[in-house]
């Protein structure tokens, strides 16, 4: 394995020194700076930045599992997240996805074309005909939105929690805790504040508790417990931090059929006549841009890839094939504080059955999926794969975007 720089150019990026070796079985990649987290969260370059957040979050999995045996935390269902979230941020995969989006689609574009240039005879000759062509456009601006919107939710979160994941992996490495540990809560107090994990953000500071407790404790159901307490908290603080991100991105639509009919008006025309033919023509192809946009936001915001894996986030979490859905040491819930979170965000009861997210943008609806997934997969090791290849990561440090796969989107 080899040492390389990261950086888009010597002239934008001080180098960060990385080790590009990443066999999810091979020794753990060091832990990155708080220097490394600020150059990466600052990077100019969407994508490029997208691609290290996700690599970083691996690597902060990797030190984390190294501790605690099976049991995931949220860093790991975050490689995931910032993966899938990347598919929206590479804008130049849009005409690939668009047209992979519209899929199944027809009923809805033709009938925005066929209704949007639907205009009285007396002005027919004045505008020109709305075509695939049009939509297609119309599609890539939303897409261009939609990206903007999740590009900051990702680098936002990262920007906040990755340097306290740092930080936090530093002191247990320097403090030498491990299953032996046996913290009580005075000494976690002390390794949370050596660790700087500032309490005036309640639920962050709840996270590191409860993984500090986790990595001491001896007992696998307890262990895994507090983990999934971690996890939860650390998760309700993302959500919430990401909350007008989601709304925004679930929200920018076909918002401008209106504006692209005038625009398809004779030039000559008054304005006031142009915006009522095409105001006109939005009213009546409104349902049909409703229901395409929710086509569109269904196969590309609400999926999520994992691997070996197309999740739906509007269905019920599946279990795993041949196993239960919940792993055994999380099923009963028996630590008090997490049988209190599981009452809060899990609208099942703990059954998982009807768990399935169909209005994403609400939190409440949205933490009803997460739960029953991080207690569904918590102990899937699998899901510590690498991202990337070694020779993707030597692109990365270069600055270069790397050759990756073109997403094929599920039904």
């Amino acid at each position: 394995m080899r040492t390389i720089q990261i950086g888009p150019s010597a002239a934008d990026t001080h180098p960060v020194s990385l080790d590009t070796g990443n066999d999810a079985l091979a020794p753990v990649h060091p832990v990155p700076t708080e220097d490394d987290i600020a150059r990466v969260a600052a990077l100019p370059d969407p994508v490029l930045r997208n691609l290290w957040i996700t690599e970083y979050y691996f690597r902060f999995a990797r030190h984390l599992l190294d501790r605690l045996d099976i049991d995931q935390t949220w860093c790991t269902f975050a490689i995931w997240a910032s993966n899938t979230a990347g598919v929206s941020i590479r804008q130049e995969e849009l005409p690939h996805l668009v047209d992979e989006l519209l899929d199944g689609a027809d009923e809805h574009v033709d009938a925005i074309v066929t209704l949007g240039s639907d205009h009285h005879p007396a002005v027919d000759w004045l505008v020109a005909p709305l075509r695939r062509a049009h939509v297609d456009r119309l599609i890539r601006t939303a897409l261009a939105q939609v990206s903007d919107h999740i590009a900051h939710g990702n680098a936002l979160v990262f920007a906040e929690l990755g340097p306290l994941f740092v930080r936090f992996i530093v002191e247990l490495e320097r403090s030498g805790i491990d299953r032996a540990g046996q913290l009580d809560e005075t000494q976690i107090d002390d390794l949370l504040e050596r660790a700087r994990i500032p309490g005036d953000l309640e639920l962050v500071h709840d996270a590191f508790r409860n993984y500090a407790a986790a990595i001491a404790s001896a007992d696998e159901i307890e262990r895994a417990q507090f983990v999934l307490a971690a996890n939860i908290f650390a998760v309700l603080h993302e959500q919430q931090r990401l909350q007008g991100d989601v709304a925004d991105a679930l929200d920018a639509g076909l918002v401008d059929v209106a504006g692209e009919v005038e625009r398809l008006c004779a030039r000559w025309l008054p304005s006031f006549v142009r915006s009522r033919i095409a105001n006109a023509a939005e009213r009546r192809v409104a349902r049909h841009v409703a229901r395409l946009w929710d086509h569109v936001a269904t196969r590309l915001l609400m999926t999520m890839e994992v691997p070996g894996q197309t999740l739906r986030l509007s269905r019920d979490v599946p279990p795993l094939d041949g196993q239960a859905l919940f792993p055994a040491a999380l099923d009963p819930i028996t630590s008090v504080e997490l049988a209190d979170l599981m009452a809060e965000w899990d609208p099942t009861g703990g059954t998982g059955c009807g768990c399935g997210a169909r209005d994403w943008a609400d939190l409440h609806i949205r933490m009803g999926f997460i739960v029953n997934l991080f207690r569904s997969r918590q102990r899937t090791v699998d899901l510590t794969a690498s991202p990337f290849t070694a020779d993707q990561l030597a692109a990365m440090a270069r600055g270069s975007r790397p050759a990756l796969a073109v997403p094929v989107l599920a039904d």
